[in-house]
């Protein structure tokens, strides 16, 4: 298989278990799940997509015709979306941290993408709790948790396949460790596997073919997979004919096609992994949650400025929204979410409340009985910080499912609280204090804060309650400028902090 890629201005070619169960992280170790498969109503396979920097407008599905996503429209159209979707961190490594754990990950002191950034022992990973279920558990793809986390293997995964950082090279790799980060090798558990090159491979559809594979090799027995996809990240390399299948793609920039080509990889490996369940007849009890780790990154094309600002991009699209990855814009955090399950959620189905990824692992231990992490015998364990959104999709429970939510990545920081969202950005300024009304201005064009001053002082004095509780991380020089005095009466006042900065 040949690439191309671009450079220097020319082309190259889950159901019912016992109510009320508390999940400890170890007293259902012993727990053993008997094949043959006649037990999916009970026992689901769990299938947990995660893609990096895939923007808002970056579906089709979300009205967009100039990208063509048609296996992730499809499994939008078999089950139910999330316009108002959020991550916890609008960038990879806390983003990661979020999901796996449904605890803001700025708990464990997790604020920016740093090596010394770590889960502890003590709080019970996704894989983890399927592993003590009796599940077949496999990560494939990006790991990027952090060193002192441990290794896919270490932390729940019967089986990994993928990079252990944060970004790498699609058609090559290393043999060894010890050189360029984006080239380490890859590997099968913790073997290292021979480089991409040798095989002349592409490495979202290497991640495919591994999914697919543990999907065949699991299928008698219930399993659980979390696909972390590197696409649609940096670097812009695609595999021919990808391109040529977009030709007729009416785009307003040709990078914009070429990102379309890259995204069209993933979407066949979407395809695949659902055409794979369903020649196993399991498509229709497998929950499938799909969604992106961040929004579109500002850094994008081939073509100096690579930096783009609102209105500028030609590659991945934040849709109609301000900001970009890094940010606490809407553009940085609001992402594609799609949850499938046949069984119990009707197709065609849109959610518009407002949702985080937060939400994913207590939807999953939810079908299982567990509506609770507790802290066990030997260290503290932080309880939910997400709520099971199926009783709010089913209609059994009234009202939304969050009221608050809450963001901080280094310096920038945002909170939304109902329709009225407070943010701060250092990147894509103005740094000053800003509201937005949600419900009206969800572009976040009109910034409040003069305007309702006592709105703006409000969240920022639930946000200052919620960060002081926060610990700051001992293995990190950041995050700085945090108001850790709060609790001793010192206040922000946003009236004044943005007189002195205008």
């Amino acid at each position: 298989m040949t690439l191309t890629i671009h450079g220097n201005k020319k082309w190259t070619s889950l159901a019912l278990a016992i109510s009320g169960l508390i999940y400890s992280g170890n007293i259902l170790a012993a727990q053993q799940v008997e094949p043959p498969r006649d037990n999916l109503e009970s026992q689901p396979n769990i299938i947990v997509i995660y893609t990096d920097d895939q923007g808002w407008g970056d579906v089709g599905y979300h009205g967009y015709d100039d990208i063509h996503t048609p296996n992730i429209d499809a499994l939008a159209a078999g089950g139910v979306h999330f316009p108002q979707a959020y991550v916890s961190a609008s960038v990879c490594g806390p983003s990661r941290a979020g999901l796996l754990t449904g605890v803001y990950q700025q708990r464990f002191g997790v604020y920016g993408n740093f090596d010394q950034n770590h889960v502890p022992r003590s709080q019970p990973l996704m894989m983890e709790m399927m592993q003590d279920l009796g599940y077949s558990t496999g990560v494939i793809g990006k790991w990027h948790m952090g060193e002192p986390t441990g290794r896919p293997n270490e932390r729940g995964a019967d089986f990994f396949y993928g990079f252990h950082g944060g970004s790498h090279n699609y058609m090559f790799s290393d043999a060894e460790e010890g050189g360029k980060p984006w080239l380490s090798p890859l590997y099968r558990n913790t073997e290292k596997e021979p480089p991409i090159q040798e095989s002349n491979g592409y490495l979202t559809e290497i991640f495919t073919d591994e999914a697919v594979a543990f999907i065949e090799k699991n299928a008698n027995k219930p399993f659980f997979l979390h696909v972390a996809h590197f696409a649609v990240h940096h670097p812009w390399q695609v595999p021919d004919g990808y391109i040529e299948r977009l030709d007729q793609l009416n785009v307003h920039h040709e990078e914009r096609r070429f990102f379309a080509a890259q995204t069209l990889v993933l979407d066949d490996g979407i395809g695949a992994i659902m055409d794979t369940l369903k020649s196993y007849q399991l498509d229709k009890d497998t929950l499938v949650f799909f969604m992106s780790d961040n929004g579109t990154p500002s850094g994008q094309g081939f073509e100096e400025p690579r930096k783009k600002k609102r209105g500028e991009t030609t590659m991945s699209s934040p849709g109609p929204f301000n900001g970009f990855k890094g940010d606490t814009y809407e553009g940085g955090i609001r992402v594609p979410f799609i949850i499938h399950y046949p069984a119990q959620i009707k197709p065609g189905m849109k959610y518009d409340p407002m949702v985080s990824s937060l939400d994913i692992f207590p939807t999953i231990a939810a079908r299982f009985g567990i509506n609770k992490i507790e802290a066990n015998a030997h260290a503290e364990t932080i309880p939910f910080d997400g709520v099971d959104l199926f009783p709010y999709l089913l209609s059994e429970k009234d009202g939304e499912p969050h009221q608050t939510l809450y963001w901080r990545r280094d310096n920038d920081y945002a909170i939304r609280d109902g329709n009225w969202k407070l943010t701060v950005n250092d990147d894509n300024g103005p740094r000053t204090i800003r509201l937005f009304d949600m419900d009206t201005d969800p572009g976040e064009w009109h910034d409040l804060a003069n305007d309702k001053p006592d709105i703006a002082q409000a969240l920022k004095d639930k946000f200052d309650t919620w960060e002081a509780t926060l610990p700051v991380n001992k293995l990190s020089v950041k995050p700085t400028n945090r108001n850790v005095g709060f609790n001793d009466g010192n206040r922000v006042n946003v009236t004044e902090f943005n007189q002195k900065l205008n």
